[in-house]
């Protein structure tokens, strides 16, 4: 007889067990995280005790899908659920008599037939969706969640009982819905609690848990009354055929009782798992712009302009591939639960066998199972629709995919819901473009008994030419155009962004439309728009999403975007894929001008975005006002660029509009903005709008020894709703060096305490018309050590006394040497000629805004999933131009000195997919890295070796690594590294540019990457994934000994054949990461 393993199981704490582990309000992080640690079976004990076993991998679910073998049991939440819905089809337990009699007597009723009869009231309801969005504008910030709630609800009701609770006639919610909301939340609470707690420290919970309760029976109780009182006129729906129908087999109805338990049921199953579909769908489309194309052209291709029809549906075949791949990657209903029919059963995973008891609540993870890379291969993790299509769904193994629960047992709802969701997005995608409210958004979670974007807010911008909101004839009465409310008119949200089509003053609208993840391209827009209305147009600072489609015609479009690897920025990718399917004429009558930035590091696509939005827009009709510029953002001139490239725009803008417009007036800094000096003051608390949420540091350790470069290890915790994953940046808003700010505070004689008042004739990115101290000022709005621009330089000559002047001309004579090289600032030069008498506003208005800055995360959640670690270079170099002072990192030096307790800005930004473990913990990994590079890859060692720990098998992991010398930089070595190595699955390949003797002669990585190319030879054939982090000379020199590798074996090879061959690498087996 087989060995019978025990269930893996982290460690336990007295009387909690494992309750301690999981995160109160989003519980699914903490099982995600867990099946990645211990893998595809493990197990949790609460207070009880209880034991909750959860499984994920297709093999276990074959098994626990049996229904010979195991059968749903409701336990945990949908235990507690019970009290409100009793035996309803949803929670009743195995062997009831009401659930078989309710099942048989409501199948028929979700018969094809049943759900086209539908069609007429759930298109009703979408139109009072589409109306509303329609009649609040563009502008109107849509909370999805909220409105896809009232559609759902909407729908059921009307379907399933004739009853219309017109929620999109009301700003509030329907109680209905407020009362369900907050009574899944108390289920949820009560499943985790020991029930003395319950007994005796719940006490408000629940009677709010009474409350709710009873509003939601009075309504149910009202319609089924109301049904009663005129039960032989009542319409043939889902209540009518509760109340009047036999089951076929027993011949019996259904109780009164159950009739009402099953009524709630349908209105909280028939609704949330509805409206989160929904939800998360629309938000993979935003994310996605290649997706959100083809929505578009399939809606545009079906229903050619008229309102939807039933015939339509089946048409929608990208449409449906969206939906199942919504409900694969985001399922609402995240796990379902079973129990074994005997007393214990032995399942098989991975080759080992394991006892599942009947008293323990085993639950099919669904979340999971629909990840399994088995299935659907190493990109398991990505949104990709297309997987669905050409047979790609119905080849899925049977349980590969289990959104609706198994078996009798799975909601019987589906094909409403289904129908439901296809009319909404057609509908949806028909009549608006959608974007986000805010372009950062980050997808995150909120959890009730199912699960939903978190503050997932949209625009809904009218397409032109769509059909008008459409009224429909419907079994249950003729239903007309919903009529507008008087609160439409008074929209209570409204976005932070200007209409595109909305002018409040004089002069020309100037859209200042950028791409960018950095923040420079926004930086740049800012300052052309800081600008225009001295020269007499109104800038609109946008992002190019927020723009498509309907590019604006009613004043000139000036674009700054760059291109990431050949990428489109975040904000720009549905622009840019929008673009592409442009046709001639379509921008005919927009004015544009392009200002592309790109780093000369990747050769092949460099400038690649802004070449091709210049190309297609001047190919589709729209006319350029001035030729596309250039910036290399590796460049010493980059800025430089820039300054010289603006008096050309506003020439060129001038020439376009003439006298409408002041072009050639002169927008000095002294002109802008005025200071007033105010009474002496604390600090006040910085607020800055890029920085939402706020950490806490918990450490900050140097990690090298004196004589080097300084690196610091810091770890931060999180905000409670930020999660991330290995691989993924921090986005940082640092502050200025003290140093730095000393040195200003000292120029223009002001104390640290001392009170200004801005105030800007312009848009500034500086805090205005309110008291702030100037420390805060220059701590965190503005970059001082930023090198000086040629038009700083022309600036501060005006403001130089004539003995001064010839000096900084010489300065512009040779800019290259004199200032770009010695990374002269601003400050610097004011500093090197005291006698240039500058006031504070005009020195404040040349400099630029302070940027976020993005560092690699070093951590794995597996090691805490509310806190990271980065790995940071101190950037600290000596002053070329003579002075006392050093050339400080901002970032850098900030976070150096930052101490445990100390507030700071940060923010998650996802990693490139490609950039991301292999799904796959048995697949093997090369890493090539060196300094403050190994951050990421410190973060994918400290994933496995977690896994290892927790007793899973991994593939093996090979790390590269160059720094200066084993004793002084070799991070982590003596500390994780070595603990890691330790475990059997890590190997470390180390190059010490400083003392090569201690690794074969080799100085840096890519000497020990040729030195040990039989062994990168005999991993690549093996089916190993590599990742590279470092400068662009770590990348470049890598990619060299690479191809050398490659031509070693393939010595026939041209230039072009290795070209092709390194391409393929970098799509399927390299993923890279270069900082500058």
């Amino acid at each position: 007889m087989a060995t019978i393993s025990p269930i893996p199981q982290p460690p336990t704490l007295p009387i909690v067990g494992n309750a301690h582990l999981v995160d109160k309000d989003l519980p699914i992080n903490t099982f995600v995280n867990l099946a990645k640690q211990y893998g595809p079976i493990y197990q949790l004990t609460f207070p009880g005790p209880r034991t909750s076993i959860f499984a994920s991998s297709l093999e276990l679910v074959d098994q626990l899908c049996d229904q010979k073998r195991f059968r749903k049991n409701p336990k945990g939440v949908l235990k507690e659920v019970r009290h409100l819905v009793g035996d309803g089809l949803f929670t009743a337990f195995h062997g009831e008599a009401a659930w078989d009699i309710a099942h048989r007597v409501l199948v028929p009723a979700f018969g094809p037939a049943k759900i086209r009869g539908m069609f007429g009231s759930m298109a009703d309801i979408t139109s009072q969706l589409v109306g509303k969005w329609e009649r609040f504008g563009p502008d109107y910030v849509i909370d999805a969640n909220e409105d896809f709630t009232r559609l759902t609800f909407d729908v059921i009701t009307l379907c399933a009982m004739s009853y219309r609770l017109n929620s999109f006639y009301s700003l509030e919610m329907s109680p209905f819905i407020k009362a369900m909301s907050s009574y899944l939340v108390e289920c949820g609470n009560r499943a985790r609690r020991p029930g003395f707690m319950q007994t005796y420290f719940s006490r408000t919970a629940n009677v709010q848990f009474e409350a709710d309760k009873k509003i939601m029976l009075d309504l149910t109780h009202e319609i089924i009354e109301k049904r009663k009182a005129n039960i032989k006129a009542g319409p043939n729906d889902l209540l009518q055929l509760m109340l009047t129908s036999r089951d076929p087999v027993t011949g019996l109805g259904m109780s009164d009782e159950n009739i009402a338990s099953n009524l709630v049921t349908f209105l909280i199953a028939g609704h949330e798992t509805t409206s989160g579909l929904l939800s998360f769908a629309v938000c993979h489309l935003l994310d996605n712009p290649s997706a959100y194309a083809k929505v578009r052209t399939e809606v545009d291709t079906v229903l050619r302009g008229e309102p939807i029809r039933p015939e339509h549906l089946g048409k929608l075949t990208y449409i449906t591939a969206v939906l199942r791949e919504t409900l694969r990657l985001r399922p609402p209903l995240p796990i379902f639960t079973v129990e074994s029919v005997a007393e214990e059963e032995i399942v098989t995973c991975e080759g080992k066998q394991y006892i599942i008891p009947r008293d323990a609540s085993t639950n099919v993870f669904v979340t999971q199972l629909h990840k399994d890379t088995s299935v659907w291969g190493e990109d398991a993790e990505v949104f990709r629709p297309e997987r669905m299509l050409n047979g790609g769904f119905e080849r899925a193994p049977v349980n590969a995919w289990k959104p609706w629960g198994n078996g009798s047992r799975a909601c019987i709802g589906r094909p409403l819901a289904w129908q439901e969701a296809l009319i909404t997005l057609a509908c949806v995608f028909q009549k608006f473009d959608l974007v986000h409210n805010d372009p950062a958004y980050q997808l995150s979670y909120k959890y009730t008994l199912t699960v939903k974007p978190r503050d997932f807010f949209i625009r809904a911008i009218p397409r032109p030419g769509a059909p008008p909101v459409f009224s429909f004839n419907t079994s249950i009465g003729s239903v007309a155009q919903s009529p507008a409310s008087s609160f439409y008119t008074t929209p209570s949200r409204r976005g932070t962004m200007a209409s595109l089509n909305l002018n409040d003053g004089d002069g020309v609208d100037l859209y200042l439309a950028y791409g960018s993840n950095s923040g420079t391209c926004r930086d740049f827009a800012q300052r052309v728009g800081n600008e225009a209305p001295i020269k007499g147009f109104i800038p609109h600072i946008i992002t190019l999403d927020s723009i498509e489609p309907a590019i604006p015609t009613n004043g000139p479009l000036i674009i700054f975007t760059a291109s990431y690897e050949g990428e489109a920025a975040d904000n720009a990718r549905r622009f840019v894929e929008t673009l592409q399917t442009a046709h001639h004429g379509k921008y005919a009558g927009v004015k544009y001008a392009m200002f592309g930035c790109g780093h000369h590091d990747w050769k092949q696509t460099y400038q690649r975005i802004p070449m091709l939005v210049d190309r297609i827009l001047a190919e589709s009709g729209a006319e350029r006002i001035m030729e596309r510029a250039e910036a290399d953002s590796g460049a010493d001139e980059f800025f430089d660029t820039f300054d010289a490239w603006v008096p050309g725009l506003w020439e060129a803008l001038g020439e376009a509009y003439g006298d409408r417009v002041r072009a050639d007036a002169d927008g000095e800094a002294r002109e802008q903005l005025t200071i007033t000096m105010t009474g002496d003051s604390r600090p006040a608390v910085l607020k800055r709008e890029e920085a939402t949420k706020i950490g806490k540091i918990v450490c900050n350790r140097l990690l090298t020894e004196p004589g080097v470069p300084a690196k610091h290890h810091i770890e931060i915790e999180l905000p409670e709703d930020m999660h991330y994953e290995a691989g993924d940046y921090l986005s940082i808003l640092p502050r200025n060096p003290e140093e730095n700010i000393s040195r200003v505070l000292s120029r223009f004689s002001l104390l640290p305490d001392q009170n200004i008042m801005i105030k800007s004739k312009a848009s500034t990115t500086l805090p205005t018309n309110k008291p702030v101290s100037v420390w805060e000022v220059l701590a965190g709005y503005v970059e001082i050590g930023q090198t000086a621009t040629r038009k700083n330089i022309q600036n501060l000559i005006r403001y130089a006394p004539e003995d001064i002047k010839p000096k900084l001309a010489a300065l512009l004579d040779n800019f290259k040497d004199t200032v770009i090289e010695k990374h002269l600032s601003v400050l610097d030069v004011l500093e090197l000629y005291p006698e240039i008498d500058i006031p504070l506003a005009s020195f404040l208005s040349l400099l630029p805004a302070m940027r976020i800055r993005q560092y690699s995360i070093s951590s794995s959640p597996l090691w805490n999933l509310s806190r990271v670690s980065i790995t940071l270079s101190v950037v600290e170099l000596p002053n070329e131009a003579g002075l006392p002072n050093k050339f400080l990192g901002v970032a850098s030096n900030y976070l150096a000195k930052v101490r445990p307790g100390d507030p700071v800005h940060v923010g998650i930004r996802s990693s490139a997919a490609t950039f991301r473990l292999p799904e796959d913990p048995s697949t093997s990994v090369v890493m090539f890295a060196a300094g403050s590079g190994i951050a990421p890859m410190r973060g994918f060692i400290q994933q496995r070796a977690h896994q290892v720990m927790s007793g899973r098998k991994v593939g093996k992991m090979v790390l590269f690594y160059g720094c200066r010398s084993p004793d002084q930089d070799f991070l982590y070595a003596e500390d994780n590294l070595k603990e890691w190595q330790e475990l059997g699955f890590l190997d470390i390949k180390p190059a010490f540019s400083r003392k090569a003797e201690a690794s074969f002669g080799c100085k840096y990585v890519q000497d020990r990457v040729w030195h040990e190319r039989d062994l990168i030879t005999e991993y690549f054939e093996a089916g190993a994934k590599f990742y590279t982090c470092g400068s662009p000379p770590v990348a470049n020199g890598l990619k060299e000994t690479l191809l050398r590798l490659i031509k070693l074996r393939q010595p026939d090879w041209d230039d072009e054949r290795l070209a092709r061959a390194w391409e393929i690498v970098q799509k399927d087996r390299l993923a890279t990461d270069v900082f500058a």
